[in-house]
């Protein structure tokens, strides 16, 4: 893939944020706004370079891009003194956000970005190489403290809040309420539910899916002992397996969810069916609920029915070295996080707030209510620098166990004499 190297300067002449989109809680469009009066107001011509990907930018599709735009166009309003300039990188891989971020910090430091927006996966790698400066003393307070738990969680890295997540997604199920009058809680609820019960399990780009993980930490399972060294608990992993086999036994898991890597391959099946219960990301059931009727929505079942999922996402971080930079970077962070501005990017960008406020601005929403709930007890997805290791043990076990090559007891065994020799 050819990297993208636009750059896009934004200017008055950039179109207007547009609503937000049919059948969600309208927010207020934000309005031009008076020019800062706070200490970092630059009193010289000063230039902000963010780095960012298409889905989030000015050439984002539909309303998105028009929406981020809006976001940047209005705090140069507010600091009349600053001009953004976005430019574009691809989402992963050679010519990526974090591939430039490295490569550019060993040659070329001079044309790092002052923001960037990273996916919460590589904000630990570029933390990790130093390319990330910590928010705490750069944010207000009060920013920080509002973010949701599970959000707070994947913006850290190692005790320090490396990037302000502003947009997630979460795991859960739905399932047809004309099959179910309540969803399983719990392993033996599922097992005895009498309808199918699919999730992803043919892994995620070689690794575990997250409903495994999501699983095993429910269960109490470990990654990492108490001196930071990979580890798996052997007796919980096995339980894990059991409960997938005894499942495909009793004819409530099919054999085919090893052919599905994600939620997103299941949901065309279960949108068209209407049928038992499903693994759902809450992005694609923002966009298409009110589509679907007699469906509810659920945690995932979990061993003791303990609520549980994992949060992936998008971070703002900063990257900038010189602290003037920094302070003004640190504005525009919080201004986009405003609630009455990221409000509109989740709303028509179909992604989970990261804010308490924002939840509040969004309106008043059942299911709105359930996915605070949902980041409030959400993990970060594991990003430490063996995990590519341990998530493809995890998956080679599960497949073992699926496959029937294996009892759950012996690549319990496997998975653990892997780790640890």
């Amino acid at each position: 893939m050819t990297p993208v190297v636009d750059t896009i300067l934004l200017s008055d002449s950039t179109p207007a944020m547009a609503s937000a989109s049919p059948g969600l809680p309208p927010a207020d469009i934000v309005q031009p706004t008076a020019q800062a009066t706070d200490g970092t107001t630059p009193s010289a011509s000063l230039t902000l370079t963010m780095w960012t990907v298409e889905p989030v930018s000015p050439e984002a599709a539909g309303k998105a891009g028009e929406t981020f735009a809006q976001g940047i166009r209005s705090f140069m309003e507010r600091y009349p003194n600053v001009t953004v300039v976005v430019k574009l990188k691809n989402e992963m891989g050679k010519g990526s956000v974090l591939d430039y971020l490295r490569t550019a910090s060993q040659v070329a430091p001079s044309v790092l970005p002052d923001i960037a927006v990273l996916d919460l996966t590589d904000l630990a790698v570029a933390a990790r190489v130093g390319v990330v400066f910590p928010l705490d003393e750069l944010v207000a307070p009060g920013l920080i403290s509002d973010l949701l738990p599970g959000a707070r969680a994947a913006g850290n890295v190692e005790g320090k809040l490396m990037g302000m997540p502003f947009e997630v997604d979460v795991e859960h199920i739905v399932f047809n309420a004309d099959q179910l009058t309540a969803p399983p809680l719990t392993w033996e609820e599922v097992l005895n539910v009498g309808v199918p019960y699919r999730f992803p399990a043919k892994g995620r780009n070689g690794l575990a899916n997250d409903c495994f993980l999501i699983q095993y930490l429910a269960a109490g399972g470990r990654l990492l002992d108490e001196e930071g060294h990979p580890t798996l608990d052997e007796s919980v992993l096995a339980s894990v397996l059991d409960y997938y086999l005894r499942g495909v036994r009793a004819g409530v898991i099919p054999s085919d969810v090893v052919e599905a890597a994600s939620a997103d391959d299941l949901w065309s099946w279960f949108a068209s069916q209407r049928s038992g219960i499903v693994h759902v990301r809450a992005r694609r059931y923002l966009q298409e609920r009110f589509q679907l009727r007699n469906t509810r929505f659920a945690t995932i079942p979990t061993r003791d029915g303990k609520p549980l999922t994992l949060v992936r996402g998008r971070a703002l971080a900063i990257t900038a070295r010189d602290p003037a930079q920094q302070a003004i970077a640190a504005r525009m962070i919080e201004w986009l996080l405003q609630p009455d501005n990221v409000v509109v990017w989740n709303q028509i960008t179909f992604s989970v707030p990261t804010r308490y406020a924002t939840f509040n601005r969004w309106g008043r929403d059942p299911y709105l209510d359930f996915l605070r709930q949902q980041v409030e007890v959400a993990l970060p997805v594991p990003t430490f620098p063996q995990y590519d290791q341990v998530g493809r043990v995890l998956q080679q076990a599960v497949l073992e166990v699926l496959s029937g090559d294996a009892t759950p007891e012996e690549a319990a065994a496997t998975a653990v004499s892997a780790i640890t020799r």
